[in-house]
């Protein structure tokens, strides 16, 4: 009997080691989103710029990425410079055009914070009562999503963009080569 519970409980260890192991190989930025593979949540809202009000759906027929962000976000911060960079690399493109979506923050902060760190120059979403990112199922910024040419969401990115991104993981999905 006594044998019997040492069998037991080395099961139990060996099974909770296991587990532990498992878990240790994934990505916590790799959070699966119910939405990839689902229409994008259409949008008209308005421009922080106060110029006239971004729609979604003026996009149709291009590979738009949403990115949302916030001036109160540290890793923002970081992820701005390449944002920046990504945007000067597609300026020319046909196929490809890139959304802001400041949410959860003040127009005076998101306009300082693009005076501090540069304006991309891309359209800018100013969402302080969160409707956008609610219904984008947004709960942390930045998360950028990929969108196709037919409103599909083909990715979510939670955390900050990063050198290379675009050719890593936007281009393969465009079905383009780096």
């Amino acid at each position: 009997m006594k044998n019997l519970w040492k069998v037991v409980l080395l099961s139990v260890v060996v099974i909770i080691l296991g587990l532990f192991a498992l878990g240790l190989g994934n990505d916590p930025r790799n959070i699966p989103s119910p939405l990839v593979g689902r229409p994008a949540s259409p949008f008209t809202a308005p421009a922080l710029d106060e110029g006239p009000p971004i729609t979604l759906e003026s996009f149709r027929g291009r590979w738009v990425l949403v990115n949302f962000w916030g001036s109160w976000c540290g890793s923002c911060v970081r992820e701005h410079a390449y944002l920046m960079e990504l945007a000067r690399m597609t300026a020319g493109r046909d196929d490809f055009i890139m959304i802001g979506v400041d949410f959860k923050d003040t127009r005076e902060g998101a306009r300082q914070f693009l005076a501090n760190l540069g304006d991309p120059g891309y359209r800018q979403v100013f969402d302080p009562e969160q409707k956008v990112a609610i219904d984008w199922g947004v709960y942390g910024a930045p998360e950028t999503y990929l969108v196709d040419p037919a409103g599909i969401i083909r990715h979510k990115h939670v955390g900050p963009l990063y050198p290379g991104w675009f050719e890593q993981v936007a281009l393969p999905l465009m079905g383009k080569k780096p």
